[in-house]
Parts: C-alpha cells; sequence; structure tokens
C-alpha cells in the first residue's frame, strides 16, 4: 500500500537547509521517491495558528520502503546536517 511521507521544517539556517535539501533530493531521485508537493505556510483558516515553517509530502510505494529510505547509510549521513539547518517533523500516513 502506498505511504505519504508529510515533512514540516522550521529553518534554523537557510543556507545549511537549502544543501541539505539539494542532498537529500539527490538521494529520492536516486530511489525515485514521488514528490508530491512542496509549499511554505501562509495561514491558518481553522485551527491554531503555526510557526513559520515549510513543508513536504513524497510519496513511496510502501511503509517499508520509507524506513528503509530513512534508515539508509546515506540519508543517515545527513542527519547531523539536517538538524543544524532545521527541526523537521516527518510523518507517514496509509494512502
Amino acid at each position: 500500500m502506498p505511504v505519504l511521507n508529510f515533512s514540516y521544517a522550521i529553518i534554523k539556517d537557510a543556507k545549511a537547509f537549502s544543501d541539505y535539501i539539494r542532498k537529500a533530493s539527490g538521494l529520492m531521485a536516486e530511489e525515485r521517491v514521488e514528490v508530491v508537493v512542496r509549499g511554505t505556510y501562509s495561514e491558518t483558516l481553522r485551527g491554531a495558528e503555526k510557526t513559520k515553517h515549510v513543508a513536504a509530502v513524497f510519496r513511496y510505494p510502501d511503509l517499508n520502503t520509507a524506513k528503509r529510505f530513512y534508515a539508509s547509510s546515506a540519508y543517515q549521513e545527513l542527519i547531523p546536517l539536517r538538524d543544524a539547518a532545521c527541526d523537521m517533523e516527518i510523518q507517514f500516513y496509509e494512502e
């Protein structure tokens, strides 16, 4: 069953975040991860207002593939850069 990866990032260092995105996007392209949407938070219509952040949704063929991607040694090497660049939430939703 396909799984959607919702990622939310509050940026701490824009230059480091740009570097992280470039490197992570390359890994995702190699793994044929589908980018569904990317955007920057604008406002809340209903519910609690959010801190300014960016969001992205990616599609994986299944949850195991998504978990394998994040556990890969190539992605693990990016974690220090990611954590210096932003505070990120990564969530999975079955499609």
